[in-house]
């Protein structure tokens, strides 16, 4: 079971907002994905990856990796998630609300040059940091098909791999039982489209340096079809260095 997003939407994950940004904006520009993904109140409650997911030793390994105190996601949907991307879907640039993801890669697509992880070293330390600059560059220059020939007003107009304003862009090496800790809300970060008959299939596992985090009723409803509130039975722990 997993529920189908084909629609737009922002690098920010955010609603349009015309009122304080222009029409031509990087926070305005829209973009599509198709991912399906399986919430994880719809795992199996024996489910292997609830109980990755659930197991102190991961936590405490994700929390020295950072060297940050971490906690679980209070989110019943997204806090422990597996994305689906089957023939020729994908998912566009974007930051990512939750803090910290670790993903663990259990299908590769059949392409092995399709279905690729990519993402920019970071181009922002909190999510209140918009990097309008970086993130138009990064868009302009890794996913221009997405603009239509339209000019993103926060790009820059200066030699940008001189000034350092141009973001790298990198591919993971990921490899069936691959973990990946990501920033992703610091990185943008996309999935490219997938080739082949086989799906790629991507366990999804977040986590936050404040307990309680959930995602926006928003994003639930984006990558799950429905909102849900925090609930007791995701317990937030914390552990790791400050």
């Amino acid at each position: 079971q997993a529920y189908t997003t084909d629609d737009v939407h922002t690098a920010y994950l955010k609603s349009v907002d015309h009122a304080k940004f222009s029409r031509d904006s990087v926070y305005n520009h829209e973009m599509k994905t198709v991912v399906a993904s399986t919430a994880y109140d719809e795992l199996s409650s024996d489910s292997v990856l609830r109980s990755l997911y659930h197991d102190p030793r991961l936590l405490e390994l994700v929390s020295r990796i950072v060297d940050k105190k971490l906690y679980l996601s209070d989110d019943p949907l997204g806090c422990c998630s597996v994305n689906v991307f089957r023939p020729n879907f994908h998912h566009s640039f974007h930051f990512d609300e939750s803090e910290f993801s670790v993903t663990l890669m259990l299908q590769p697509a059949e392409d092995p040059k399709s279905g690729l992880f990519q993402f920019t070293s970071p181009l922002r330390e909190n999510e209140e940091d918009l990097a309008l600059e970086l993130t138009a560059n990064a868009i302009h220059e890794h996913d221009p098909t997405s603009l239509n020939g339209k000019e993103l007003c926060e790009r820059s107009t200066k030699s940008l791999k001189n000034n350092g304003n141009l973001p790298v862009l990198h591919t993971l090496d990921f490899q069936p039982g691959t973990l990946l800790v990501l920033a992703g809300s610091k990185s943008l970060h996309r999935v490219t489209r997938i080739k082949g008959n086989r799906s790629r299939l991507v366990a999804v596992l977040t986590f936050s340096r404040n307990p309680g985090f959930c995602n926006s009723e928003s994003v639930q409803k984006m990558f799950w079809g429905r909102s849900k509130a925090p609930c007791q039975h995701v317990v937030a722990r914390g552990v790791g260095m400050e």
